[in-house]
């Protein structure tokens, strides 16, 4: 009896069934990857957006109310943008740089919002709000807010692409 026919059909068959295998393992790979730059690229919009749109509120508070601003405005504009879980999927989701630039950022708005709440209050009027002397108010706090925006929309364009080309 000749085995090289079957033999052949299932060397070919199996063959056949590897490569597709392989294929389809490379595509699944490739569209994970597509998803979750994707997904990243969102998320990091998202935090951008919760981040300006709370400090907008926090200038316009310290613009429309006589400073120190009241505890309950500050936290009202605070919550108002689901910084916070957005802050935690940032952790969760992006690389180390974007993380920790997405870290500093979050706490350098938070000074900001301590000084518009504190300022004036806990010093009499001048020096920083634990007393020590010199001026630390919130315009002083904003500029770190503003070094620290810098720093995480870099980080961010690093991580998902500038998209400018």
């Amino acid at each position: 009896m000749d085995w090289t026919t079957p033999v052949s059909t299932l060397i070919g068959a199996l063959v056949g069934v590897g490569s597709t295998l392989l294929s389809e393992s490379v595509r699944a790979r490739r569209d994970r990857g597509n998803q979750s730059h994707q997904l990243r690229r969102q998320l990091y919009a998202r935090y951008l957006e919760a981040l300006t749109s709370t400090d907008s509120d926090l200038q316009l508070l310290a613009v429309r109310e006589e400073v120190p601003v009241a505890e309950a405005d500050l936290r009202a504009a605070w919550r108002g943008h689901s910084l916070l879980a957005l802050h935690y999927e940032v952790g969760l989701v992006a690389p180390p740089p974007v993380t920790g630039a997405a870290d500093t950022a979050y706490r350098a708005l938070r000074a900001a919002r301590n000084a518009l709440g504190a300022a004036g209050s806990a010093t009499g009027g001048s020096g920083t709000p634990d007393g020590h002397p010199g001026a630390a108010g919130p315009q002083d706090v904003r500029g770190g807010y503003v070094d620290a925006l810098a720093a995480l929309r870099a980080a961010m364009r690093a991580d998902v692409g500038d998209g400018r080309g």
